[in-house]
């Protein structure tokens, strides 16, 4: 062995003929296998074989099967065209290779057969690896546009899709696996190491949805929430109820649907899936227009922003994609191109509108950009960043300890006492923590003063701007060791929701949050009043809603786990889309303690102390030494005291107990404020009515209903009459009896012949249809008339043979 005692060296080099030398025992064997750069050699112990491919279409894979005592290997190829494999992975328990192809498709081959099992189709560029989760019988595959998608490997569909959470750079190679017993999946590229952890399953929650649910928004004109997961099935639901009244399936046919929004009238819903088409439909599920995003092209859009007369669509590339209102009137648009040049660096993920003059539209990139436009020259007005501010720190301050509850990087963290050489190096590093996930204008505040436009992404950062002056005014933490998050804000923007991909939504007070008379000179770094955190859902948030409804505010959330929830500003679950029992939002009545003003009396007057409701009387001294700082509430007495200034008593109310109890108005009925009541009322309503027993108007009966003894046993209620006498029948006479050695009269005569008991003979005309028997004459009438004009020449040949006998025996007594 060579290098094997020299202490820096991570690798030995070994050769064959070093092994061949001083191991007697050792056999080796070589074959021919690909004719080109072979990617990946896997020893295969459940088949006993080497399994290869390499990136050419013909000897893409291969299989090695060893001979039992032999020195030779049989080998198997597997074609796959237009550009061969990069990598594969099997499965012991289903006994399937899966294959990472240069056509974008991933084949599953079954070893024993040349041609493919299953075709997986949805990655929109080249697969790049391939790994089995055998316990849950499905397939990871990572795509070359970073992208994770998890499939089902028995129903060969695709059952979630992770986007926009790896780094971007001009990696060589990446290398994936996947532990089973951690249930951990590893990606590493050329600087970073990251790692997913796969979250185990569970079976007893509520599903909306039977996909990943991509978004959910409420529809303020029609009262109801529309939700669409990502296998383009879309669910309208009631919000007072969570009732489901209209469903539509295949909306992009077999593509994966990635978002959804409605026009600036509520009156159409735009989807746009992972082929590059966006479709406009209708409440009803018609679809009226096709826009094509990336001219025909796969590509991921990211979000649909309907403004006035005019459509955008982001995400897959740097520049603006606009629809224009002039244009949608066929069935298939085209794009039409923005007047201004690319701005952004890297690719757009999000856009939002000013409603308010001077109508800016900005948009968030991937490298954390954020571009103002204005809408209608279409031209840029300034930049907003925060990455260079990041930059001229060196490092991020959220960037402290990872926990593995999240998609992240593992990649190496920079500390202060560490300095940054490296400054591109950094960025390549932690680039996707600078995303810009979502933009929201705050339109009712002043432009000029106060900050107007909140965005959130990377690590978990929320930052508010004055894009007047472009300067930074507050920015905080919402969630803490997370890869990124998402926002949005109610029609008043007195509230802020944020998610993140753990399944936790945050409530923030924005209300006097970063205005003109907060703001200062350095940027403020305290964050805003917490109202509460929901925890209703187990996998990642993908969108949230605000919704008003009775002057309440209500959240709509939905996730990755195939659920839509609607929870209160509180953090209290309203209730599950799609669960059993429905639920009732209703406007807020008047407390219960508010008496008729009948009852109320003079302020100066005392409570009647002799009414009891049955509450047990508290012992004011014990009171006393707990609060033996407030004196001056309680007197000598044991009385509060209405004359201190901590209370402000309007009125005091006189409560009657026998008042109290028969005064209806203030009683709970569940017959009208239930919803089981209601539903239960209304059953017995429309139930028919059960007819009653008659009356038994019988003397036995009568007997027995006055003096309560039982006639006759048990059937003694019954009417019992006595019988008829029969009359005796005459007997019959001898003659319908048979004698001994009489004929059988009831024998069976000899059976006839079948063309006795046919009463019409089968002719040709009944057995065969009518153009068989126009045929058949046809051709006995072409047959006769060749034989007769075979029969005519063969008598012309006769007679003239005899003319020519006649003429040779003239001849022949002439001389």
């Amino acid at each position: 062995m060579k290098n094997q005692n020299k202490p820096n060296d991570t690798s030995l080099d070994i050769s064959i003929n070093e092994i061949k030398d001083k191991y007697k025992n050792a056999v080796y064997m070589s074959y021919k296998a690909h004719n080109a750069w072979v990617r990946q050699v896997k020893w295969i112990k459940n088949l006993d074989a080497i399994v290869s491919c390499a990136t050419a279409s013909k000897q893409s894979l291969t299989i090695g099967w060893f001979v039992k005592k032999s020195s030779q290997v049989k080998v198997t190829h597997m074609n796959v065209s237009n550009g061969g494999i990069n990598g594969f992975d099997y499965d012991p328990n289903l006994k399937i290779i899966a294959t990472a192809n240069q056509n974008t498709l991933v084949n599953l081959f079954n070893p024993y057969v040349h041609e493919p099992n299953g075709i997986l189709k949805g990655h929109s560029a080249i697969v790049l690896a391939v790994r089995f989760m055998s316990a849950r019988s499905q397939l990871i595959t990572f795509s070359a546009d970073r992208l994770i998608r998890i499939w089902n490997v028995q129903l060969q569909i695709c059952i979630q899709r992770i986007a926009n959470i790896f780094p971007k750079g001009p990696d060589v190679d990446t290398s994936c696996f996947y532990d089973e017993m951690t249930m951990r999946f590893f990606i590493a590229f050329r600087y970073t190491l990251m790692l997913m952890e796969i979250k185990p399953e569970i079976t007893d929650r509520v599903m909306s949805h039977s996909n990943s649910v991509v978004c959910a928004k409420y529809n303020k004109n029609m009262n109801q929430v529309v939700s669409v997961s990502q296998d383009g099935t879309m669910y309208m639901w009631l919000l007072e109820s969570g009732q489901r009244v209209k469903t539509f399936t295949e909306l992009h046919d077999n593509y994966e649907v990635i978002t959804m929004d409605f026009d600036e009238t509520k009156t159409r819903i735009l989807t746009a899936a992972s082929d590059g088409m966006i479709k406009i439909w209708d409440l009803n599920g018609n679809c009226y227009h096709k826009l094509e995003a990336n001219k025909g092209q796969n590509c991921d859009v990211g979000q649909i922003l309907s403004l006035k007369r005019r459509i955008i669509a982001v995400g897959w590339q740097k520049a603006i994609t606009i629809f224009r209102d002039n244009m949608i009137n066929s069935g298939l648009v085209k794009p039409d191109e923005w007047k201004a040049r690319e701005e952004h660096e890297e690719d757009i993920l999000c856009a939002d509108i000013m409603l308010n003059p001077p109508l800016f539209l900005a948009t968030g990139g991937f490298d954390g950009d954020i571009v103002i436009w204005n809408s209608v020259t279409e031209h840029p007005v300034r930049h907003l960043s925060a990455r260079k501010r990041i930059l001229s720190a060196k490092f991020e301050p959220n960037m402290g300890p990872r926990t593995s509850k999240n998609y992240k990087s593992l990649g190496r963290r920079f500390s202060k006492a560490e300095p940054v050489v490296d400054t591109e190096r950094f960025i390549k590093q932690n680039d996707f923590g600078f995303a810009i996930t979502c933009l929201r204008f705050l339109n009712t505040r002043a432009h000029g003063k106060d900050c107007t436009l909140v965005s959130c992404g990377g690590n978990g950062w929320v930052r508010f701007w004055e894009v007047n002056s472009g300067k930074l005014g507050a920015e905080f933490t919402a969630h803490k060791q997370v890869n990124s998050v998402i926002m949005d804000i109610d029609e008043k923007e007195h509230f802020l929701a944020t998610g993140d991909v753990n399944g936790l939504v945050k409530i923030w007070s924005i209300k006097s949050y970063c205005i003109s008379s907060t703001l200062k000179i350095d940027t403020i770094t305290k964050e805003p009043s917490l109202l509460s955190s929901i925890k209703s859902h187990s996998d990642q948030i993908n969108s949230i809603n605000f919704c008003c409804k009775h002057n309440i505010t209500y959240v709509i959330i939905a996730s990755s786990d195939c659920s839509v929830s609607l929870n209160d500003l509180n953090g209290n679950l309203i209730g599950m889309f799609g669960q059993d029992s429905h639920w009732r939002l209703e406007s807020p009545t008047t407390s219960l303690r508010s008496t008729p003003s009948k009852n109320r009396i003079a302020p100066d007057t005392k409570p009647t102390p002799n009414v009891n409701f049955g509450i047990p009387k508290i012992d004011l001294t014990s009171v006393e030494q707990k609060y033996n700082q407030n004196d001056e509430i309680i007197d000598s007495n044991g009385q509060i005291s209405l004359s201190s200034n901590r209370f402000e008593i309007e009125e005091t109310f006189k409560f009657d107990a026998n008042e109290l109890i028969n005064d209806t108005s203030i009683r709970y009925n569940p017959w009208s404020k239930t919803l089981l009541g209601k539903s239960y009322q209304e059953i017995r309503t429309k139930k028919r009515d059960r007819k009653q027993p008659s009356l038994i108007r019988n003397g036995e009966y009568e007997i027995w209903n006055k003096t309560g003894q039982v006639p006759g046993g048990l059937y003694g209620s019954l009417k019992m009459v006595e019988l008829d006498n029969i009359e005796t029948k005459k007997k019959l006479e001898s003659k319908f009896f048979k004698e001994r050695n009489a004929p059988n009269l009831f024998e069976n005569k000899s059976e006839k012949s079948l063309a006795e008991s046919l009463r019409y003979a089968f002719d040709e005309k009944t057995l065969f249809p009518k153009y068989i028997l126009d045929y058949e004459a046809r051709m006995r009438q072409e047959h006769k008339k060749i034989m007769n004009r075979v029969s005519k020449e063969n008598d012309i040949v006769k007679i003239g043979m005899i003319k020519r006998n006649e003429s040779s025996l003239s001849m022949k007594q002439n001389s």
